[in-house]
């Protein structure tokens, strides 16, 4: 918490205070009113700061004060906190059709997408269809979002295909996604010595292409929020 407050004016201080009073004593001791106003005076980085304060201790609505501005202004990085903000906070009305929105401003992105996938499995706010959910899952495991590979993996594994299933599976937990680790050894079960070692054999000679390299400071923090 310290290096989170690093370089933040005492005014900043005040208000995480209250937000992490509110956290753990339920309500805080000043309401958090003109959250709007507050956001435009600070810094774009301090607004982020806070922002990301606020989504981890499920203020969405508040948090989307932060990020609302600058994604307006064109950042991606902005725009797909914002559709995240949408997506997970339920007591916003029409909140899955704005979630749409931001991450369809974004649709060459794999986090996008693979929350455009999750949108037309459930069939939130656009029509529900596996078709089309498998088409943004795969353009998003592609391009080595690690979440993107699970879910690939999950959808190869519910087929019968286990030989695909464990190779993807392969490359997600190979870029440190833990939820992998189980569907790998499930898959695994299900395949002949050989067939699991056509699938490493595979696996080593591509990995490197299927590596997750995500420079975008912003994006990694989003990421650690909901995964």
């Amino acid at each position: 918490m310290k290096e989170k407050l690093k370089g933040l004016g005492f005014s900043l201080v005040i208000f995480i205070a209250i937000i992490i009073f509110n956290t753990l004593f339920g309500a805080p001791p000043v309401a958090l009113s003109g959250i709007e106003k507050y956001s435009a005076k600070v810094s774009v980085e301090e607004a982020r700061e806070l922002g990301f304060i606020l989504f981890n201790n499920k203020h969405y609505s508040d948090a989307r004060a932060f990020f609302t501005p600058s994604a307006q202004q064109g950042d991606v990085g902005s725009q797909l906190v914002l559709a995240t903000l949408y997506f997970y906070d339920l007591t916003t009305v029409n909140n899955y059709q704005q979630a749409y929105r931001w991450f369809s401003k974004n649709s060459d992105n794999a986090f996008a997408q693979y929350y455009l996938s999750l949108l037309y499995h459930f069939g939130h706010y656009v029509p529900q269809s596996q078709v089309k959910s498998l088409f943004w899952i795969e353009k998003s495991a592609v391009q080595s979002f690690p979440a993107g590979q699970h879910n690939l993996a999950v959808h190869y594994f519910n087929l019968g295909d286990y030989s695909q299933a464990y190779l993807w599976g392969l490359y997600a937990r190979a870029n440190d996604f833990s939820q992998s680790r189980s569907l790998v050894k499930q898959a695994a079960g299900h395949l002949t010595p050989q067939e699991k070692a056509n699938a490493d054999q595979t696996f080593r000679n591509t990995n490197a292409k299927h590596s997750w390299d995500d420079d975008n400071n912003q994006i990694s923090a989003l990421l650690e929020q909901v995964f």
